[in-house]
């Protein structure tokens, strides 16, 4: 079924457009928000429909041409074709609206950081194809584009591009599609690249001699083999940190120093931070200059916060490999934690954790969310224990997506 004459009013985190007509609302793939669009209805739902755009009847006045060749296919961007003031809106009334429907706080306005709009990230993830191109998704599917350039990765990594897609080629062509996935790291002067193998040995027998350029992880499910160095090391503030494989490590280089400088401004003076989920150590680090303590459950990434720690010359510091559940008010009282950060994955905070944190009594939290719902959902959880949200600022670290990055300060009342 066909319906014309649909206005884009929002655009979803997936980056599909919302519209509504006759008090039915619209999820459309492929539509820009502000313009009018026909649809074609693919789906219907109880609360609403899904579609897919047939072709524009008027255009957006937020409309911008994309500099991407490969924008209307490829999946890693959604809202390059909106303007970029526009696109910092979207993603505060991202946030307003998922606080004010969970929380029922109704926010008159969220301060946020911008970006550079394109060349801003130090790493990229791609797909192999059939051919050894490197490929992204295709938008909302898992058929894949061949790209030869991304333009949100970094100069250095878009300057080592073609020699990469030349690597996955040649190995294409000599044992043919052994290669699912090649993630690249940058630090600005080196590349570490990660290559997700069913054959780790033949390609690490391939590559140990011909390459002399990249650091190579060559992971499969079972094992591992390097060639030069599995790490890089990159530098936030006047600290350096040694960043395996599998390590968190925010991908903006030009916001990760504003970033954390706002967080560290909610930090209560004079006392020790508390890192719930610390990994290596990085977001402490960069937060306080020492006087940490960080909880991570994986031994390994303990075991690299100490170096990390040693390697930026702390004095006072610990890093424990223990569940976040560890923690207690007798804890908090011992180690004199002033503050707790958490920075958790897209799924936010399991139920359990908050409530380990409100038996401490621990005054001062600070949140980093890249998900506005699950930060709203985890912010009423602890408004249902005695806190209360006392500020809540944005960091653009996903232009030209609707991704975005929240620092919230919540407080015991």
């Amino acid at each position: 079924m066909i319906v014309k004459d649909i206005k884009i009013i929002d655009i979803l985190q997936d980056g599909r457009g919302v519209g509504k007509a006759e008090s039915k609302v619209y999820f459309i793939d492929g539509a820009s928000y502000g313009e009018t669009c026909d649809i074609e209805i693919s789906k219907e739902n109880k609360n609403f429909i899904e579609a897919k755009k047939l072709k524009t009847t008027q255009k957006s006045c937020h409309y911008t041409q994309p500099p991407c060749p490969y924008y209307y296919e490829c999946g890693g961007c959604t809202i390059m074709d909106i303007n970029y003031q526009q696109q910092l809106k979207l993603k505060t009334n991202l946030i307003k609206n998922a606080i004010k429907k969970t929380c029922k706080i109704d926010l008159y306005e969220i301060e946020i950081i911008p970006s550079r709009q394109l060349n801003y990230r130090n790493k990229i993830r791609l797909q192999v194809d059939e051919n050894g191109n490197l490929a992204y998704n295709k938008k909302a599917s898992n058929d894949l584009v061949a790209i030869e350039d991304c333009l949100l990765a970094n100069e250095h990594i878009r300057k080592n591009l073609p020699q990469i897609q030349k690597i996955s080629k040649d190995i294409n062509i000599k044992y043919g599609k052994i290669i699912k996935e090649i993630s690249i790291r940058s630090n600005g002067e080196k590349i570490l690249l990660n290559i997700y193998t069913k054959d780790e040995k033949t390609l690490y027998n391939y590559l140990k001699d011909k390459n002399k350029d990249f650091n190579i992880n060559l992971t499969n499910k079972k094992s591992t083999l390097t060639i030069g160095d599995d790490y890089l090391i990159h530098r936030v503030k006047d600290k350096k940190f040694k960043i395996s494989k599998d390590d968190f490590f925010q991908v903006n280089d030009s916001q990760i120093e504003n970033l954390y400088s706002e967080a560290s401004q909610y930090l209560e003076k004079d006392k020790k931070l508390l890192d719930l989920f610390c990994g290596s150590g990085i977001s402490s680090m960069a937060l306080a200059n020492d006087h940490i303590v960080g909880i991570e459950i994986n031994k390994s990434a303990i075991k690299d916060a100490i170096e990390n720690a040693e390697a930026n010359g702390l004095k006072d510091y610990k890093f424990i490999a223990k569940n976040a559940n560890y923690i207690d008010q007798k804890f908090i009282k011992k180690e004199k934690i002033g503050s707790v950060t958490i920075d958790p994955p897209r799924a936010g905070l399991d139920k359990e954790i908050i409530k380990t944190l409100a038996k401490t009594q621990i005054a001062n939290i600070i949140y980093i969310s890249c998900n506005p719902q699950t930060l709203a959902r985890d912010i009423k959880r602890f408004m249902d224990k005695g806190y209360e949200l006392k500020k809540i600022k944005a960091v653009d670290m996903f232009a030209q997506s609707m991704h975005v990055e929240t620092i919230a300060l919540i407080q015991k009342m």
